[in-house]
């Protein structure tokens, strides 16, 4: 008997201990972009990649295996220079929502599919003497794919990669000096295969 509890015992603390790697219902994960080499590396916002640059992003766990992912950047520019009377302002918002779907994998590897609906914007103006220049302004939405995998090499610590297609349409608006058009806008749309970024250093708590 004491036998059969002792194995009991042990199995359900390796069960428990192989559970700690990966995150689970509740959690949270962050992470950082890595550049670089052994000696150089970098850490920064991981770039989602697609035209969208560097986001913060969050995940979080609805289930074991099922999570909701966001990102977003927010950067607000204000410069001038007095001897040359000029001054330049700029603005950029962008935000991303989704879901993964995780596998099985194994004890420290998280394989996943999943998705993202993307949204940015951005504005532009300066001035330099009595002129102003206002614009181009840009708008870009679009929907992505991704399919990537985390991996534990410590419990809760882990390294990632994902990439994907994307489908983004995106526009530029006109450039206006003085209230005058002096150029028109732009649209795109593309269907885009991207990298979301290098190497990701994350944590989930």
């Amino acid at each position: 008997m004491k036998k059969l509890f002792l194995v009991g015992a042990l199995a359900l603390f390796g069960a428990m201990s192989a559970q700690e790697y990966k995150p689970m219902a509740g959690d949270v994960t962050t992470e950082f972009g890595l550049a670089g080499g052994l000696l150089n590396t970098s850490v920064s916002l991981p770039d989602q990649g697609f035209g969208v640059g560097p986001m913060i992003k969050a995940r979080y766990f609805k289930t074991d295996d099922v999570a909701y992912r966001m990102g977003v950047v927010v950067s607000n520019t204000n410069e001038s220079n007095d001897n040359e009377d000029s001054s330049s302002n700029g603005f950029a918002l962008g935000l991303s929502f989704g879901a993964e779907k995780h596998f099985k994998g194994t004890e420290r590897l998280s394989p996943y599919v999943g998705g993202d609906f993307i949204l940015g914007f951005a504005s532009t103006s300066s001035e330099a003497g009595n002129v102003k220049t206002t614009g181009p302004n840009g708008f870009g939405l679009g929907v992505r794919g991704v399919f990537g995998a985390d991996y534990y090499f410590a419990k809760r610590v882990y390294l990632g990669v994902e990439a994907g297609l994307g489908l983004l349409y995106s526009t530029t608006g006109s450039t206006r000096v003085d209230s005058k058009e002096v150029s028109k806008g732009t649209s795109t749309f593309k269907i885009v295969p991207d990298m979301v970024t290098g190497v990701r250093l994350g944590y989930a708590f």
